[in-house]
């Protein structure tokens, strides 16, 4: 288990990024945070990763305090891995070198059969001698993963780990960790403000803003149940509509078009439709001039009323 025991951390002009923050990730578990650009979320991963000293409070891995850079020598934590945007290694390395690098700890059979694997997984494996400093971005970045998979860490810290990688990737590498993490119980601690990844890669997610753990969901909670538009709108399009001065918040694929008891009626007039492959996005006013989108199959132009 990881655990952070009431930790804050503050810049050396006093500025305060997080304070009194308490958490727990389990074996083999995936939480992710999700908020705000500039709401502290890299600060708070680079404190765990030892690479900034926590203003107060206190880190355990696997019950073991976890020290930070002014209470040792190296920056670094040897069962802690972290992928940023830095691309730590090198340059003068090959690929193959520069993971081979990270994977000592195993037997020479075992080395080769794990450097296949991430070679293959990370789509490497035409670029394998070539020196990491003539690598694109996207190539650098799915190195450092490879790297930091390599390791074979306790916990692995993931920080905005999309931000180079095309579509098809991101998926298969995502499922990749996702079951790594599960197989050597691993625990994984991502940070986005993408909310939309974080619902197929998370057992938990945690939404911060203002270096404060504002809401924890499910994913489902956190797409269906958000406890405010500003939180929900991080995972995706979501209406608001008000009945009787009350707040409703749904998705877009939340209604029904016949009445079913309980729900409550709303008058639309189709404004426009937009073709996103397997399903349409709909757009409407409503008698208040406010606008709402409707996901569906087929483009909704003759719709005029909905239920929710």
């Amino acid at each position: 288990m990881f655990e952070a025991k009431n930790i804050s951390f503050s810049y050396p002009d006093g500025t305060m990024v997080f304070r009194n923050l308490n958490f727990k990730v389990n074996e083999g578990e995936v939480i992710s945070i999700v908020g705000p650009s500039g709401a502290g979320k890299s600060t708070l991963l680079n404190c765990i990763s030892t690479k900034l000293q926590l203003s107060e409070g206190s880190l355990y891995l696997n019950e073991v305090k976890v020290l930070g850079p002014e209470e040792k020598l190296m920056k670094s934590h040897y069962d802690i891995s972290i992928i940023d945007q830095s691309f730590e290694h090198d340059e003068f390395f090959t690929i193959r070198e520069n993971i081979n690098g990270e994977l000592l700890h195993l037997t020479k059979s075992d080395r080769e059969q794990f450097l296949n694997q991430l070679l293959d997984v990370f789509q490497l494996q035409k670029l394998a001698d070539v020196k990491s400093g003539k690598l694109s971005g996207g190539e650098k970045q799915r190195l450092s993963m490879a790297c930091a998979l390599a390791k074979e860490p306790s916990l692995l810290l993931l920080d905005e780990p999309f931000v180079h990688l095309d579509v098809h990737l991101n998926w298969s590498i995502g499922k990749y960790i996702r079951d790594l993490a599960k197989l050597r119980s691993m625990k994984v601690i991502l940070v986005t403000h993408q909310g939309e990844d974080a619902l197929s890669w998370s057992d938990r997610i945690w939404f911060f803003k203002s270096g404060e753990l504002k809401s924890k969901y499910t994913p489902e909670q956190a797409y269906f149940k958000p406890k405010s538009l500003y939180e929900g709108m991080f995972f995706g399009e979501l209406n608001s509509v008000y009945f009787e001065n009350k707040q409703k918040l749904f998705r877009p694929v939340d209604y029904k078009l016949n009445y079913e008891k309980g729900l409550s009626k709303i008058e639309v007039k189709f404004q426009s439709s937009d073709f996103r492959g397997h399903y349409y996005a709909n757009f409407f006013k409503l008698s208040n001039n406010k606008s709402i989108v409707l996901y569906s199959q087929y483009i909704l132009s003759n719709l005029k009323q909905i239920y929710v």
